[in-house]
């Protein structure tokens, strides 16, 4: 097979659909291709993995991913994490599985006495915590990977049989508060997500996950069968972490949002709330698809429709979950709903490959699908009952991390809309932006704001000078080194808070010659010269501060950032290099360094 033949056809298949003996001929394909792996993944613990790598992988080329997997040598977590030559350092993993069997973490557990009373369980939970966070710890200082730790799942039957419920911290008692302390133990680390094993177990059945016999004989834990569910639910967490997501839900409304046809049905005659099953299930499909604008995904709608008729049953139908304000966006008429699409895209200015399109239509989806390749589409199902469940499987909806910015990620938009409305009142654009009354806060970020800054490196594509996308644990170690430099900037104005909405990442200040490794804002405030504020923050750093006699900056082109190519050239640098792809290498020296003015913003330095 030709290199990327592998990759491409897996993208084609579903892996939950591939037998084993399926993933293990795709997994040799796609390992033969010897395609640069976008994915480095390491597994280590006190068990046996093999073959679930395999099953990674596979699952990661259905996401277009091409991954190689490192697994360290049988129970030597710790001393391959504190081993600067390891096999485990030495792959430089982007990702890193723990998993610990409790039995074989902490040895002598099963001799604890059923007995024990309350006292020696909670002293158990903070023994396996204080286990466990000694390769955790390890893994953050001595490695950039994510730590993907997995949960402790309970006993196939507890040790006082139905009795357990009624002892006092018995080992139900002891399993939950146990997870619910490891979840707390490292929740306020970026780098570290838990895998709930505990609840994809339930969901495969413990029973069948477990294969007791394998572990016994070989410490292989899981069942053949349950790999792929424990696969994808890793993938789902390196989607996230690697920022593969997409910003809006853009919904259909007859037969998806409500049961029945509106303009034949009237807003009192569709189906949606409680007292029928069909009601009941779009009623738990609205639900869950608010539960996704909680997570700042943005919603839109394109529906084939009456426009007033839409007004009106969001007016008349305040029994529904979903408000007409919930939506950032809406595309109603009898236009091709590709057109629709592409007009949401523009409104929010954000890429069609940023939207998922749900609609119970297979014609409509297929005719978004062979004009717009790039959105991801999903069908409603026939069955009413699945119907609140078909967007679990979306892991591009996913977030490993909830910022401030992703809870008014609709007020934001919804606000940006009213400063376009504006801006057509002014027929000068100084004037529109003097009336905006923006005030910037330019600095260096404190920890808690690591995650945001990783969300805007990751999600940024327009304003995006270089779209080098970085490891949470690169950019913690560079915010702590002295010779680099994260600036984040927050900007508000009169129609509200926009947020955190752009960095900058600056090298070598301890050299003469600084170096702008990258440097993205959300394309919600392009335009207002906020760039050109914290461009000018840059250069009093690198120049002042640090007395560099020069600041080095890159643009590497891609699809989507040409409306920066200039922006170098707009602010003093001079093209040192251009490159045969477009791109361009710039140098600014101090003597023809000067402020860019920008005063109608308010800005204000490590505020």
């Amino acid at each position: 097979m030709t290199p990327a033949t592998a990759i491409d056809r897996a993208r084609q298949l579903d892996p939950l659909k591939l037998s084993s003996v399926e993933i293990r001929r795709l997994s040799r394909e796609v390992r033969l291709s010897k395609l640069t792996a976008d994915v480095r993944i390491a597994f280590s613990g006190n068990v046996v993995f093999e073959p679930l790598p395999e099953f990674t992988e596979v699952h990661l080329a259905c996401d277009g991913l091409m991954a190689s997997s490192h697994i360290t040598p049988f129970g030597q977590t710790q001393q391959e994490l504190l081993d600067p030559e390891s096999g485990l350092r030495r792959f430089d993993a982007n990702f890193l599985m723990l998993h610990f069997e409790l039995d074989a973490l902490l040895p002598g557990l099963r001799d604890r006495p059923i007995g024990e009373g309350p006292g020696g369980w909670r002293t158990l939970v903070k023994e396996v915590i204080a286990a466990i966070e000694p390769a955790v710890r390890a893994a953050l200082e001595n490695t950039n990977s994510v730590v993907l730790l997995t949960n402790f799942t309970g006993p196939d039957c507890y040790e006082l049989g139905i009795a357990d419920s009624r002892a006092e911290f018995g080992q139900q008692e002891f399993f939950s508060k146990l997870n619910s302390t490891l979840s707390k133990a490292f929740r306020t680390e970026p780098r570290v997500q838990i895998v709930d094993l505990c609840r994809i177990m339930a969901y495969h059945g413990r029973g069948r996950a477990r294969d007791r016999r394998l572990y016994y004989v070989a410490k292989v834990p899981w069942h053949e069968s349950f790999l792929p569910v424990l696969a994808e639910e890793l993938v789902r967490h390196i989607g996230a972490a690697l920022g593969r997501i997409r910003k809006c839900l853009v919904v259909d409304l007859d037969n998806t949002l409500w049961a029945g046809v509106l303009g034949e049905e009237g807003p009192d005659g569709i189906l949606v709330g409680m007292g029928d099953p069909v009601a009941e299930a779009h009623f738990d499909l609205q639900r869950r698809i608010l539960a996704l604008k909680q997570r700042g995904i943005l919603l839109a709608i394109c529906s084939k429709n009456n426009p007033a008729d839409v007004d009106e049953v969001f007016q008349i139908r305040t029994d529904m979950p979903l408000r007409r304000d919930d939506f950032a966006c809406v595309e109603v008429g009898w236009e091709l709903k590709i057109d629709g699409l592409q007009r949401i895209a523009a409104e929010l200015n954000i890429g069609t490959d940023s939207l998922v399109f749900l609609d119970d239509n297979p014609a409509e989806i297929e005719l978004v699908r062979q004009f717009m390749p790039e959105v991801e589409c999903v069908t409603v199902p026939p069955d009413p009952a699945l119907r609140p469940m078909c967007l679990d499987r979306v892991h591009s909806l996913d977030r490993a991390l909830i910022t401030a910015e992703d809870f008014a990620r609709t007020t934001q938009y919804q606000a940006n809309a009213r400063r376009n409305s504006e801006s057509r009142r002014f027929s000068d654009l100084r004037d529109y932006l003097m009336s905006l009354k923006t005030r910037i806060v330019v600095r260096e970020p404190s920890p808690d704001l690591l995650p945001r800054i990783h969300q805007l490196f990751t999600k940024t594509n327009q304003f995006n000078l270089t779209s080098r996308r970085y490891a949470i644990g690169q950019l913690e170690r560079w915010m702590a080194d002295d010779a680099s430099s994260v600036l984040i900037a927050h900007a508000e104005d009169r129609f509200g808070d926009l947020g955190w909405i752009g960095a900058i990442l600056v090298h070598d200040l301890d050299t003469s010659e600084a170096r702008i490794d990258n440097f993205v804002l959300s394309c919600r405030v392009m335009g207002r010269a906020i760039e050109s504020a914290m461009l000018n923050r840059v250069k009093e750093l690198a120049f002042e501060r640090h007395g560099c006699q020069t600041i080095v900056a890159e643009f590497l082109p891609t699809a989507k950032n040409a409306p920066v190519r200039e922006f170098f050239e707009e602010h003093g640098f001079t093209v040192a290099e251009s490159m045969v792809d477009g791109g361009k290498r710039y140098r600014l020296r101090r003597q023809d360094s000067s402020t860019t003015p920008c005063d109608w913003l308010a800005v204000v330095i490590n505020s």
